[in-house]
């Protein structure tokens, strides 16, 4: 069974490396949906925001300029441009003196060009009139963030422009705690019946603020979405943060989270740490440095759970010293000058115990739960026994298991929502974190939403087509681009809206070689051969993936930064190598000693063996993994004459068989956001 909250439209993001673009479909249509020419019409129309920030008249002109060229190219007679731009004008300064909020300017310009269209001599068809709205929507989101005189918008002490290119994100403020609390109704009902302390006993004496992107919002709700099974834990992970400290939403600097504040020596080697004082985990216990000397100790320490110390934790041959100061305040010691490890902790290198639990990383961890499964605490004869009980070989994995929040509910946690339904079931469930450490600028303790549901689809078709039928609330993760028309046609009557919000990723589906890969000495010298995977990044179409699995709207581009970074080249990386071109790829290959073919017109090695390569695709990812995959193996075999064997792969298969090195090849996206320096696996052939 599936449910959606009554006054909640359902928004469907789609996270393309495209510029950004809202679509708000404001009528019903027979036809066969938004065709490509119509929304790169769409995309065309959006006008870059005037530096110095419009005014009102600034936005209708803007939106008026935009469905002016639309009323032009799409209908040729029978509705006047003027007519239209002056129904918007007038929509946008009647609501004016009220202060207009991006949703009211997106209402009053939807209705502005239904009602000129409505009046128009000669009937319009329903692309034309799609065509028409979509074009003056777009325009919007370049100019709504800074109007300069409306206060809802531009100027709010609650909105931050996104560097990434317009999105409007929350931010952290410093030194400004405000002086009363609030709490959600589900909470204060607990309080009043004396099941739960007060707001101002749950929350640190220093809590987290967050001026929200948009106002401050309202208590309660469920949010509805989908999972693909127990491998998309990073469906919940993203949205929640337990990080001792984080980025800010540039990925620029990094902030506060529950560590409230940092220092280090003047060689980068000590590094001091002080946690804010009150935190609780969310089972109401102290969250104290005992915590983080337990995850140190008994964890990172223990070579049963950790027999490779990870790579962050060592730096100029040792491993780093943690060292406990008193309740609140712990020491990081580092043989050299460590410049990047505060970047590193506030990293998804290092992460939180949500997210990195189940490999015994994190950085902290429940001590006060976790020490019934320790040998340390309770003997290894114990440990083991309650493992085995439990159907776990051995006490290391049973106690991985019970850190692991996203399987155990009975984990304490740290995050905005507590898990209290396991993602091995048909419905993995949260529920609001009563002792979560963050509040609004206004003193409301975070979340705003009660409940989050992510209901088990049995693939990624059920998924979209669940969406489509408007069953979830937001849901942007393995959204299917090619299905856009189909959301587009569907979007009144299931009452929900599609957005594309820009995306910092340099790439969606990276063809990448493992140059570790020893599967065969022969061909491992292919895979670390320059010339051989230029000429195999010749041999792929790669406009042919674009049209057929991203309606032909993202970029063919070799592999950079984000495309918003600013510390993009503006050139990609490669760019010569991306053009397809298989005449020098044959040419290079034949050079290479891979001159001749058998009887199916594949590449032989030299040794007389046929060339074969291995290219897994995930399945019930983010994209069809295994159909581009099966795409370009195709190219391949028609353009180069070499084989390519597809195979689709569950994610954590996939995950350990990339970690056991047996992968040669994998196609996957890049989070080309992050620093080169903390993820250069994102950029770089280099593993770790």
């Amino acid at each position: 069974m599936f449910r959606r909250i009554p006054t909640s439209r359902l928004l469907i993001s789609f996270s393309l490396v495209i510029a950004m673009m809202l679509v708000a479909v404001a009528c019903s249509s027979d036809d066969d949906g938004l065709t490509k020419a119509e929304l790169e019409a769409a995309l065309a129309a959006q006008k870059p925001a005037a530096a110095s920030g419009p005014t009102a008249a600034e936005i209708a002109s803007l939106v008026s300029s935009a469905v002016a060229d639309a009323v032009e190219n799409a209908v040729p007679e029978g509705l006047n441009s003027a007519d239209v731009a002056a129904a918007v004008e007038a929509a946008v300064a009647a609501g004016k003196s009220e202060g207009l909020t991006a949703a009211d300017i997106e209402s009053l310009v939807s209705k502005a060009v239904e009602d000129a269209v409505s009046a128009a001599p000669d009937p319009l068809t329903p692309a034309q009139i799609k065509a028409i709205v979509d074009a003056g929507i777009s325009a919007i989101p370049a100019a709504a963030p800074v109007v300069a005189d409306a206060p809802a918008l531009a100027g709010s002490p609650h909105i931050t422009s996104d560097p990434q290119g317009g999105n409007i994100w929350p931010k952290i403020v410093l030194n400004n705690v405000p002086s009363s609390f609030q709490e959600a109704p589900m909470l204060a009902a607990l309080v009043a019946s004396g099941d739960l302390p007060p707001v101002e006993d749950r929350l640190p004496s220093n809590p987290l603020v967050i001026e929200p992107a948009d106002g401050i919002g309202k208590y309660g709700g469920t949010w509805f979405r989908a999972f693909t099974g127990p491998a998309d834990g990073q469906n919940m992970e993203r949205p929640m943060k337990d990080h001792l400290l984080y980025f800010d939403t540039g990925m620029t600097d990094v902030q506060p989270n529950i560590a409230e504040s940092w220092t280090v020596n003047a060689d980068a080697t000590v590094f001091t740490f002080t946690l804010r004082t009150g935190l609780k985990w969310s089972d109401g216990n102290d969250f104290t440095t005992e915590d983080i000397m337990f995850w140190y100790n008994q964890m990172l320490l223990n070579e049963e759970i950790n027999p490779t110390t990870p790579a962050w934790a060592v730096h100029g041959g040792e491993t780093l010293l943690y060292e406990k100061i008193d309740d609140v305040t712990f020491r990081v010691t580092a043989a050299k000058p460590y410049g990047l490890f505060i970047p590193l902790i506030a990293s998804v290198i290092v992460a939180g115990p949500h997210t990195r639990g189940d490999s015994g990383g994190g950085g902290y961890a429940p001590s006060h739960y976790l020490q019934q499964f320790h040998p340390d605490f309770v003997g290894l004869a114990t440990a083991n026994a309650n493992a085995e009980a439990a159907g776990f070989d051995n006490w290391s994995n049973y106690f991985l298991n019970r850190n692991h929040a996203n399987a155990n509910p009975d984990s304490p946690m740290m995050t905005a929502w507590r898990v209290t339904q396991s993602i091995n079931t048909s419905e993995w469930a949260f529920e609001r974190n009563p002792y979560y450490y963050a509040v609004d600028t206004d003193g409301n303790q975070l979340p705003y939403m009660d409940k989050v549901v992510l209901t088990l689809a049995e693939n990624l078709e059920v998924l979209n087509l669940r969406a489509i039928a408007g069953d979830f609330t937001v849901m942007g993760r393995h959204i299917d681009i090619a299905k856009l028309p189909v959301f587009l046609e569907n979007a009144t009557a299931a009452d929900y809206r599609v957005q594309f919000w820009k995306q910092p990723q340099s790439g969606i589906a990276n063809v990448s070689f493992n140059e570790s890969w020893d599967g065969d000495a022969e061909l491992a010298t292919f895979l670390q051969n320059v010339e051989f995977r230029r000429a195999l990044s010749m041999g792929i179409e790669r406009e042919q993936i674009n049209e057929v699995f991203f309606l032909g709207l993202g970029s063919t581009a070799g592999l950079c930064k984000g495309f918003s970074d600013p510390d993009n080249p503006g050139k990609y990386i490669g760019e010569d190598n991306v053009q397809f071109n298989p005449g020098p790829a044959n040419t290079a290959l034949d050079a290479l000693g891979l001159d001749k073919k058998d009887s199916s017109g594949f590449r032989l090695l030299p040794s007389g063996e046929r060339l074969t390569l291995s290219l897994p695709g995930v399945v019930a990812a983010f994209e069809d993994y295994v159909g581009i995959n099966e795409m370009i193996a195709q190219q391949w075999k028609n353009n180069l004459g070499i084989l390519a064997e597809v195979q689709g792969l569950e994610r954590s298969l996939h995950t350990e068989r990339a970690e056991a090195n047996e992968l040669m090849l994998q196609v996957w996206e890049s989070s080309g956001r992050d620093s080169v320096l903390i993820t250069p696996t994102h950029l770089l052939p280099v593993a770790g």
